[in-house]
């Protein structure tokens, strides 16, 4: 069994254009940053499976990252200073007051709160991994560019039937042709889907819109082949020739 590389480079590309054009205009409102084709793998398996298309917008990122600030906030309850009810206090309790002379502590010190020097470090600790954070938030390894993360994703492009007659054709081929050749070939359709993708949905709002195909072990090759220059440049500085 072969596989008509052309009919499959078309299917993929009109049924993803299809669905990413129909999501774009059900949300005449969102600014949609990137489109992916995900879900495929250049590491050597028993099969080639299809990919899946994924969209985001950046109000369903700002939304999520939201989410993900409101789970993080944890709320603490004022501590009462009664003690719990059931507390037994330490018969030894008075003797407190006698341990801190053993060990050094002079009462003259007890107005001084031994964490006040630290509070101007922590807040810097906290500066610092704050601006780490929106750093990372734009690189290629954040929830950002995580197809799996977006609201949009994991969208099938074909019914099981026809995604297993290809899935086979493609396994079929790259048993009887090797792996390294079928997958490149694979590949470089893709990323011709890609381009082709990003001609017809970057326009108007969504001018800059991004189309990648998703593969984290191959991601600077893949990003240089997909984006264009100016998109690398932005997005993706260290990856800009």
């Amino acid at each position: 069994m072969g596989v008509d590389w052309t009919a499959l480079e078309e299917a993929i590309r009109v049924s993803a254009l299809r669905q990413a054009e129909e999501i774009i205009e059900h949300h005449p409102n969102e600014v949609f940053y990137a489109i992916a084709l995900d879900g495929v793998s250049a590491d050597e398996t028993d099969h080639l499976d299809l990919p899946v298309l994924a969209l985001n917008s950046l109000q369903a990122l700002a939304r999520k990252q939201k989410e993900e600030d409101d789970e993080e906030v944890v709320p603490v309850d004022d501590f009462d200073d009664d003690e719990d009810e059931g507390f037994e206090e330490r018969p030894d309790a008075e003797d407190a007051e006698g341990l801190g002379r053993v060990y050094g502590h002079d009462e003259d010190d007890d107005d001084e709160d031994p964490d006040d020097g630290d509070d101007e470090d922590i807040d810097a600790i906290l500066r610092d991994l704050e601006a780490m954070d929106s750093v990372e938030d734009g690189g290629f390894y954040s929830s950002k560019w995580n197809p799996p993360d977006w609201f949009w994703c994991s969208i099938e492009l074909f019914d099981e039937s026809a995604s297993d007659l290809w899935s086979q054709a493609l396994t079929s081929v790259a048993k009887h042709h090797g792996w390294d050749e079928t997958n490149r070939l694979y590949y470089e359709m893709l990323i011709r889907v890609t381009d082709s993708l990003r001609q017809s949905l970057a326009v108007g709002r969504n001018a800059d819109l991004v189309v990648y195909l998703s593969d984290e072990e191959h991601a600077d090759r893949i990003l240089r082949r997909c984006l264009t220059q100016d998109q690398l440049a932005k997005h993706f500085p260290e990856l800009a020739y």
